[in-house]
């Protein structure tokens, strides 16, 4: 039998354990599991995972909204079908930034057949008309949404009430794409 032995200094260890110390953590952070959190525009964080994303009712549909402070009428405006396109054009690529803040992303559902619905928002600040909310609707759950207005403000955005809304209506996003 052959016995081999290594010599090592305490240096060539320390450097060894530093390896593999890395090594894994290497590891670790490719493998552990990506969360959905994702910080807006106004560095506050928001993820989708907060909410209720449940809605297949009608009394989940005003719950999810209520979950933002927003109120709206109990009869849709709108409910049909729609194609989310399997290439987005700069329009839809803007629209889809807009859901990022909450964690929604529109990407995953190219070409995909949704359910969506439009409410009339009636508690929007200093807008007492014209106000929608968009729901986005994909086998029960909320996968992106909106609130626009076609009135004097035109305006889109997020689910979110701007901080620069709460107190007046100001710039807006782009006019939202018809998905």
């Amino acid at each position: 039998m052959f016995v081999k032995t290594f010599k090592t200094s305490k240096a060539e260890l320390i450097i060894l354990l530093i390896g593999l110390l890395c090594f894994a953590a290497t590891l670790w952070y490719i493998f552990s599991p990506k969360s959905h959190t994702r910080s807006t525009s106004a560095n506050t964080v928001t993820s989708v995972s907060k909410f209720l994303v449940s809605a297949r009712t009608p009394g989940e549909r005003v719950q999810f909204l209520s979950q933002f402070g927003w109120e709206i009428e109990d009869d849709p405006l709108e409910a049909r079908n729609v194609v989310i396109p399997a290439a987005f054009d700069d329009a839809l690529t803007q629209y889809n930034e807009l859901q990022k803040p909450l964690g929604f992303d529109l990407e995953p559902y190219r070409g995909a057949k949704v359910k969506k619905w439009v409410y009339a928002v009636t508690n929007y600040p200093g807008i007492p008309r014209n106000v929608k909310a968009t729901l986005l609707i994909l086998d029960g759950k909320v996968i992106g949404g909106d609130i626009s207005s076609t009135g004097e403000e035109k305006f889109t955005h997020s689910l979110l009430l701007p901080a620069d809304v709460r107190s007046s209506p100001a710039e807006s996003q782009p006019d939202q794409k018809d998905v």
